[in-house]
């Protein structure tokens, strides 16, 4: 059976080796070197592509530009993507200290330090996460700060289209007849009908799906609604 090398303790790993050993942790991660790299993962994250098939995105800050360090790192921090930048001895000084990079490692390389900081890095974003945070599939609602994203998307919602949402995000499977979101939402004194959820849970409905055969929020005939399970 072939089994990857291990780099010696006196040896800096080279990309290859990061590589492997990441994997072989099952370590999802992207590696930038160039400012092409940067660019294109720059495109990427801002088209709201899912990222959940990495966690960790290594930096080789020496071939990468500072205006393209700032704007890539920035992106990272903002949809909660780890950063480890691989930087050269020699320039630790000269590191700007806005960057908002999880962590860094000077060369030369070791894979015992390396492997250490980069799972640090993934498992202390992931424990700073909001607590309060309500992520079903691909939509993320942020009750802290009132932010709804899909796909990474900011989602701008009215105060009651956000309040049906949280609420029924928050139970999901849990049928809610309209007389009962129309009481939660709207409260016990007002006087309009119950066709009022049923516009809201529409527009509602237009901004955060995509997929008409897979909606979040499911009708339930003759009662309610309700948010679908996630498998």
């Amino acid at each position: 059976m072939l089994r990857h090398k291990i780099p010696e303790p006196s040896e800096d790993m080279s990309k290859e080796d990061m590589e492997t050993c990441l994997k072989s942790e099952g370590l999802e991660h992207l590696q930038i070197s160039t400012e092409r790299e940067a660019s294109e993962l720059l495109t990427l994250l801002a088209s709201g592509e899912r990222h959940k098939n990495f966690s960790l995105v290594l930096l080789h800050i020496a071939s990468i530009s500072v205006h393209y360090l700032h704007r890539l790192t920035k992106v990272c921090s903002s949809l909660d993507i780890a950063t480890l930048a691989i930087v050269e001895a020699a320039d630790l000084r000269t590191i700007d200290p806005t960057l908002e990079i999880t962590d860094l490692i000077s060369s030369p390389v070791k894979e015992q330090e390396f492997m250490l900081r980069a799972k640090r890095a993934v498992a202390n974003l992931a424990n700073s996460f909001d607590e309060d945070v309500i992520a079903r599939d691909n939509l993320i609602i942020n009750p802290t700060n009132y932010d709804v994203t899909v796909n990474n998307k900011r989602i701008h919602l009215r105060f009651k289209e956000y309040e049906l949402l949280l609420l029924l995000a928050s139970n999901p499977g849990r049928v809610y007849d309209r007389a009962t979101l129309l009481s939660q939402i709207w409260g016990y004194d007002y006087f309009g009908g119950t066709r009022t959820v049923d516009v809201h849970i529409r527009r509602l409905r237009s901004k955060i799906e995509n997929e008409s055969d897979n909606p979040f929020i499911e009708t339930i005939w003759n009662v309610g609604y309700r948010f679908r399970t996630m498998d």
